[in-house]
């Protein structure tokens, strides 16, 4: 039996198929919502390579664009641009020697991405968004994120938004976005205990 799409991953095949149609405001909001979560992403594991994260996140956009027809919506559109990406990334790697964070990227891909299918609701430890200490887990933890979580964290914790206000920014109910913020919370919480393990296990 086929599992019906989540709401997310029906808005990116509906996002894709104003793409193909020639849609330009559409194609302006595929780039205005991925463009920087993606270079973050890239960022992160290419140990912030300035040149090497343009040039990858530059032929991933291409990549997608050519191949947009094949999106079918079973990930969300992020996780599919994060897979090209991917790809890119290892192809550069071969030719240079890993470093920590990026490293542990690399190996928590797969744990990252189960974490990122059970998201359901438990609570996160103010502790972790406080810690100075850890900027760049935060970072690398962010980077990880669907852009739904990582906006909705950054305009909590950074910006200083309540939830009505979240909510009001990305024309959403309160209890669509405290719903929101609590998936991001949660999986926040797991990946950053995941990456700070391995990190622990790497000294």
């Amino acid at each position: 039996m086929v599992q019906p799409l989540s709401k997310p991953h029906l808005e990116d095949r509906l996002l894709r198929d104003r793409i193909l149609s020639g849609d330009r405001a559409a194609a302006e909001r595929f780039f205005t919502v991925h463009f920087d979560g993606l270079v973050e992403f890239v960022h992160y594991r290419l140990a912030g390579d300035r040149s090497g994260v343009e040039d990858v996140v530059g032929e991933t956009l291409m990549v997608a664009v050519e191949k947009l027809s094949t999106f079918d919506g079973r990930s969300t559109m992020f996780a599919w641009l994060c897979g090209i990406a991917k790809n890119k990334i290892r192809t550069r790697r071969s030719a240079r020697r890993g470093v920590p964070i990026d490293a542990l990227l690399d190996e928590a891909d797969a744990d990252i991405e189960a974490i990122l299918g059970q998201v359901d609701s438990e609570p996160l430890p103010d502790w972790i968004l406080e810690r100075r200490e850890t900027q760049e887990l935060v970072g690398a933890t962010l980077s990880s994120l669907p852009p739904e979580y990582r906006t909705a964290l950054i305009g909590k914790y950074v910006d200083g938004l309540t939830v009505s206000e979240l909510g009001e920014r990305e024309s959403k109910s309160e209890k669509a976005a405290e719903s929101t913020l609590q998936r991001a919370r949660l999986a926040f919480a797991k990946i950053f205990k995941l990456l700070a393990g391995k990190a622990g296990g790497h000294a």
